[in-house]
């Protein structure tokens, strides 16, 4: 048994034995980053996990912590990495020896001819004994397959995190967008209230003498007007309601939630300036890049599967047919150790079309990369834009309404002093309705825009500290 362990101990340490790696070595494509992405004009501030609540609305925090805690494609997407972890033990299986014990044992019966009288004989054997095989890793396929499944597991938790992020923000934006149908209900059910108000005050006045049956049929149809214009608004927040609830995971009965007031969040203002490594933080960009090194350890292996391969195997134990008691003799000993090398000569083309497919393969991926990297970049200018934009709609807007507010307060006393017409009047309180609805909406569009430079850059900003390494940010498997 101590030849058969040293044997053992042998193949072990050639396990561990380093090989010489053909595959190419990785390095990271080259992204062109615009001249305003630059780490010296940035604050210094970097995402943070949590940054939905920047907007100061306990309601959506708890929607937040929902939704990722039920949602079930979150789910979804954690269990994908469980399975690249999986594949990944499986991948790294080889570059360890094969071990198997094995047992067995029987009796036999066999008769010798004898012309005068037949003998019987009856035979018991034991085997008792180890079995150990190692391919010695030469040119470095197996750990390249190793490599490629390692990236894969990163770019499997890549991909939740882009998951996450995206459940996040589709989380707030369908919420704040059920506050503001919440609200644009709230202004259009006041608005019909005081025109039925009013009509019901010009009927009086037609009876007084002191209106006109036009005026009564003109206030009617502004009430009337606004009376249709509930329903669809009602329709938009039961859809957006249905929305939130999938979102999170439940039916939209089982949804508890009172929707805040637009105008009680805070409208966070992201960074006067932003470095390029924040777009580390973007999951699809490090997606893409880790599905770029899970490529490139694949061309290694598919390289490496050109060259010979080399197995060691070596069995061993106790094998006697002269009863359990003699076993373990030192004479019921046996072992084997084997040396075996193979090398392809002729498959068709095989190899050598894998080697090809997964050259085009990496060469897909860096264009994928460099896709996804410029992707990134523009979709936080357009965000930063739109931010910057929405703010400054959204103080236009609030000045209109606060001017409608007051072109109505001077028709209605001009009117009720006889120095306006009716008209007048009507028209201003239209125009208030407006100004409220839009200002609703444009406050929506700010909060939104907000969202959007989060998701932009793959989180939000934190009000100090700084960058975070990268996880996976290395430069190639094989260097």
């Amino acid at each position: 048994m101590l030849r058969l362990t040293t044997v053992l101990c042998a193949i072990t340490a050639a396990a561990y034995l380093g090989g010489c790696a053909v595959g190419p070595t990785y390095q990271r494509p080259i992204v062109n980053v615009p001249n305003h992405w630059v780490a010296q004009a940035a604050d210094g501030r970097w995402p943070a996990d949590d940054w939905w609540i920047a907007f100061n609305d306990p309601t959506l925090d708890h929607l937040v912590a929902e939704g990722l805690s039920t949602n079930h494609d979150l789910k979804a997407a954690i269990e994908r990495v469980h399975e690249a972890q999986s594949l990944a033990k499986v991948a790294g299986a080889p570059l360890f020896p094969t071990v198997s014990a094995e047992a067995g044992g029987g009796r036999e019966r066999a008769f010798k001819k004898n012309p005068n009288k037949p003998q019987r004989y009856d035979d018991t054997y034991t085997q008792l004994g180890l079995t150990a095989s190692y391919e010695l890793d030469l040119f470095g396929q197996n750990r390249d397959q190793l490599k490629a499944a390692n990236a894969k597991v990163e770019s499997s938790e890549f991909d939740r995190d882009a998951v996450r992020v995206g459940l996040a923000s589709a989380v707030a934006s369908t919420y704040l967008q059920l506050c503001s149908a919440n609200e644009r209900l709230a202004i259009a059910r006041d608005s019909l209230a005081s025109a039925r108000d009013t009509l019901d005050l010009v009927r009086a006045q037609l009876h007084g003498g002191t209106a006109t049956a036009l005026q009564v049929a003109q206030q009617q149809s502004e009430a009337e007007s606004l009376a249709a214009s509930i329903p669809p608004i009602e329709t938009e927040r039961s859809r957006t309601w249905d929305a939130l609830a999938r979102l999170v995971g439940t039916t939209p009965e089982a949804l508890d939630v009172t929707p805040s007031s637009l105008m009680q969040m805070s409208a966070p203002v992201p960074p006067t300036g932003l470095p390029s490594a924040l777009l580390e933080r973007r999951p699809d960009v490090q997606k893409a890049e880790a599905d770029l090194r899970a490529a490139n350890a694949d061309v290694g292996a598919a390289t490496a599967a050109l060259f010979p391969k080399v197995n060691l195997s070596a069995v061993g134990g106790y094998g006697t047919v002269l009863g359990l008691e003699s076993l373990f003799l030192p004479a019921s000993q046996f072992y084997g150790l084997a040396v075996g090398l193979s090398a392809p000569l002729f498959d068709g083309g095989k190899l050598r079309g894998e080697l090809n497919y997964s050259q085009a393969r990496y060469q897909e991926l860096v264009e994928n990369y460099q896709q996804a990297a410029i992707s990134a970049f523009g979709d936080v200018d357009d965000a930063l834009a739109a931010e910057r934009d929405s703010q400054a709609a959204l103080e236009a807007r609030h000045v209109a309404t606060v001017s409608a507010a007051q072109a109505s307060e001077l028709a209605t006393a001009q009117f009720q002093q006889g120095m306006a017409d009716y008209l007048s009047v009507l028209n201003t309180q239209r125009t208030v309705l407006s100004a409220r609805d839009a200002e609703v909406q444009a406050r929506l569009a700010r909060l939104e825009a907000a969202i959007g430079v989060f998701q932009a850059l793959g989180g939000g900003w934190s009000s100090s500290g700084a960058p975070k390494p990268v996880a996976g940010n290395d430069h190639g498997p094989n260097a």
